[in-house]
C-alpha cells in the first residue's frame, strides 16, 4: 500500500482541511470484558494489518500526489475511554469525537473502546462498544468495514486490491481528456434519445440543509433485516422508504410544507475494477413523499436508483474518472483550494445522505463477546446538516442518524419518527408475503 495516494483518494484528503470527512464505525459486542483487557489483542491485530501501520506524508504538488508512509502501530492507537455508563450516554461521547478528527501526518486511525454500557440495543446485560476512526483516504465504506472485520480478528477477509494507476503522463491525459469528451457528447445523446436515464434535478433546501453549527448529535435506530426488506425490495430500499417518512413527517412538525422533490444523496458504488480505495459516487434519488402507499413508494425509489445505477454505467462516467486520473497534482490541488464552504447553492443533490453498507456476518468476537449491531456515521457538510447510515450485520440492521443543532435542535424527536417510520414500513411489508 505504500506510494502515491491514487488522485480520488488524495481529493478525499484535500477535501479533509474544508470538511472534516473522518469515518467512524460502531460495533456492539455483548460482554462486560473491560476495554483495558481486550486493548493489547487489538493493538496485536493491528500489527498486522498494512492499512493500519501508515500515514500520510505531503510532498511539494509538483512533485505528484501525497504518499503513504509507515507509521509504527503501539497502544496509542487504542482509547480506552471512562465508562459514561448508560447507552444514551455513550451515544452522546461518539459524538463528541466528531470534533477530534484525525491528523492523517501521524495516523490514519485510532480505536476508542467504551465499557460496561447498560441498556444497549440488543444487549442482554453490560455492553463493549468500540468505534473504529478511520482517514476516508484510506477507503470508503466497504474498505472501512473489511479493515475492521479484520481488527476484530476475521482472518478470512482479504486485504482491497487496487489496479496500478502508473505514472503521469502527458500524451496519456491527451488521450485520455479526448476520449472523455467524446463519449460526454455520446452521454448526451444517449439522454435525449431517452436510452440513458436523464441526470437526477436538484433538489429546494429544507430547514435541514444549513450549515452545521453547535451540538452534534448521534442517534441509533437498531431492528431485524426482515423489518426493512420484502420480495424486490432491499434493506437500503426499505431504510430509504423510512427514512423519507420520518423526514416528511419531522418537517411537517414544524410547520414546514414537504416538498414534491424530497431527495437523498445516496451512495452507489462504482462498477469496474477499483482503481481507487474510494470507489463510489453519489446519486440524487427521489424519495416520493407523495406515494402513500408504502410499498409503492419502495418500489418507486428502487426504480429511481436502478435509472441512478443505469446512468453511472455509462461510458462516459469511466472515462471521465479515467482522465482524472491523469490530471497533475498541482491542478486537482488548484481546484479543491477554489471550493468554497461558505457558499448556498440555489439546490443540492440531497436533502439528506444515506450510506449503506453491509458489514457480513454476526460472527466478529471481542473480549468474549460476540457483536450485536454495527453503525456508522457519514459526516456533515456546508449544506448537509441530517445524514443517516445504514449498516447491517448478519440479521441486526441499524439507521444511524447524525445532525447538528442548527438543523434539528431536538434529535430525539427525529429519533422517534425513525423508529415509527420503521415500524410502519415494516408493517406495511409484511402484507406482501
Amino acid at each position: 500500500m505504500h506510494g502515491r495516494l491514487h488522485p480520488t483518494d488524495a481529493q478525499t484528503y484535500w477535501m479533509s482541511t474544508k470538511i472534516p470527512n473522518d469515518q467512524f464505525l460502531l460495533y456492539c459486542f455483548d460482554t462486560d470484558a473491560t476495554a483495558g483487557s481486550v486493548r493489547a489483542g487489538l493493538v496485536d491485530n493491528a500489527r498486522r494489518i498494512e492499512e493500519l501501520s501508515l500515514r500520510i506524508a505531503d510532498v511539494p504538488l509538483t512533485l505528484g500526489y501525497p504518499r503513504l508512509e509507515s507509521a509504527p502501530v503501539d497502544d496509542g492507537h487504542i482509547l480506552v475511554h471512562a465508562s459514561p455508563g448508560s447507552w444514551n450516554a455513550c451515544r452522546d461521547g461518539i459524538a463528541e469525537l466528531f470534533a477530534r478528527q484525525l491528523d492523517q501526518h501521524e495516523t490514519v486511525w485510532r480505536l476508542h473502546l467504551f465499557d460496561h454500557i447498560t441498556e444497549a440495543p440488543r444487549c442482554s446485560g453490560p455492553a463493549l462498544v468500540a468505534v473504529l476512526q478511520l482517514s476516508h483516504a484510506l477507503g470508503e465504506g466497504r474498505v472501512a468495514s473489511a479493515v475492521a472485520r479484520r481488527l476484530f480478528g476475521d482472518r478470512r477477509e482479504r486485504a482491497t486490491e487496487t489496479v496500478d494507476r502508473g505514472r503521469f503522463r502527458i500524451r496519456e491525459f491527451i488521450r485520455r481528456s479526448a476520449r472523455a469528451q467524446e463519449l460526454e457528447r455520446l452521454l448526451a445523446s444517449d439522454t435525449d434519445s431517452g436510452a440513458v436515464p436523464p441526470q437526477a434535478p436538484g433538489r429546494r433546501l429544507t430547514r435541514v440543509n444549513v450549515a452545521p453549527s453547535g451540538l452534534t448529535s448521534v442517534r441509533c435506530v437498531v431492528r431485524d433485516r426482515s423489518e426493512l426488506a420484502a420480495s424486490g425490495i432491499s434493506v437500503t430500499v426499505g431504510a430509504s422508504t423510512a427514512i423519507s417518512l420520518a423526514l416528511s413527517r419531522y418537517l411537517a412538525l414544524h410547520g414546514d410544507e414537504v416538498p414534491a422533490g424530497l431527495g437523498a444523496e445516496i451512495t452507489l458504488a462504482k462498477p469496474g475494477p477499483r482503481r481507487a480505495r474510494n470507489h463510489f459516487r453519489n446519486a440524487g434519488v427521489d424519495l416520493f413523499p407523495m406515494i402513500e402507499d408504502l410499498p409503492s413508494r419502495a418500489r418507486a425509489i428502487a426504480a429511481e436508483l436502478s435509472d441512478r445505477r443505469a446512468r453511472a454505467e455509462h461510458p462516459a462516467m469511466e472515462a471521465q474518472s479515467l482522465a482524472t486520473e491523469m490530471v497533475p497534482a498541482i491542478l486537482l490541488h488548484w481546484g479543491i483550494r477554489q471550493f468554497d464552504v461558505t457558499a448556498v447553492p440555489d439546490t443540492v443533490t440531497g436533502n439528506t445522505v444515506v450510506s449503506s453498507v453491509a458489514r457480513g456476518d454476526d460472527d466478529l468476537h471481542l473480549g468474549g463477546g460476540r457483536v450485536r449491531f454495527t453503525a456508522g456515521f457519514p459526516a456533515l457538510s456546508p449544506v448537509m446538516g441530517l445524514t443517516h447510515g445504514v449498516h447491517g450485520i448478519g440479521d441486526a440492521v441499524t439507521l444511524s442518524v447524525t445532525s447538528s443543532e442548527s438543523a434539528m435542535d431536538d434529535p430525539d424527536v427525529y429519533e422517534t419518527l425513525l423508529s415509527g417510520a420503521v415500524d410502519d414500513v415494516a408493517h406495511a411489508f409484511s402484507r406482501l408475503s
